[in-house]
């Protein structure tokens, strides 16, 4: 990638006021699509006989319609789109500070107390902003953090977070904990993160 187009997504981060340099979004994409499968391991010809024979009824249809290359160009727009994702709906550990109204030793010492849950983006803490409530952390964030395992990555934990559960009157977990209700049961959800 050129410098010049370097320095236009270095604008469009900026414009968006995402903390983040292009090569730091360049290196996460590059990692990102590195868990893309290769189009060898789609869906093989016999696998395709098979749905077609015992799938039922539409099966040919989307078969027809389907192809190695777009499943993989599906696949890398998807992980592309989510890491993005999760990297524009973040803050650095200055911006946490800054939101907070507290300095960044403070945060610092709030991430090792497991009070807030980051990720690492090459040797950088990046924190979540679901976290946040106004310029305060939702309540019952510490034991929601507690619970996070250590492999979970942003992308699941941020899909959990905001996906309405059966467990909580269908409610997102974000909106449970905004009204102050008991934080056990989203804890249990994000511990059973692994097991998905």
């Amino acid at each position: 990638m050129g410098s010049e187009n370097v320095d236009s997504l270095d604008a469009l981060l900026a414009k968006h006021h995402v903390d983040l340099t292009a090569r730091e979004l360049l290196r996460e994409l590059d990692a990102a699509l590195t868990e893309v499968p290769p189009a060898s391991d789609t869906l093989s010809a016999g696998e395709i006989e098979f749905l077609r024979t015992t799938a039922g009824e539409g099966v040919g249809e989307v078969l027809d319609q389907w192809s190695p290359a777009a499943e993989v160009r599906a696949r890398a727009v998807e992980a592309a789109r989510q890491t993005t994702a999760a990297l524009a709906d973040s803050l650095g550990t200055k911006e946490a500070a800054e939101l907070l109204g507290i300095d960044r030793s403070a945060v610092s010492r709030r991430l090792t107390a497991r009070a807030l849950w980051s990720f690492d983006l090459h040797g950088h803490r990046r924190i979540p902003r679901w976290q946040f409530v106004g310029d305060d952390v939702l309540p019952g964030l510490g034991t929601v953090v507690a619970a996070i395992p250590s492999t979970a990555g942003p992308v699941p934990v941020a899909a959990l977070m905001h996906t309405p559960q059966p467990d909580l009157g269908g409610r997102t977990p974000l909106e449970h904990l905004a009204t102050g209700a008991d934080p056990t049961p989203v804890a249990a959800l994000l511990s059973s993160l692994d097991t998905w």
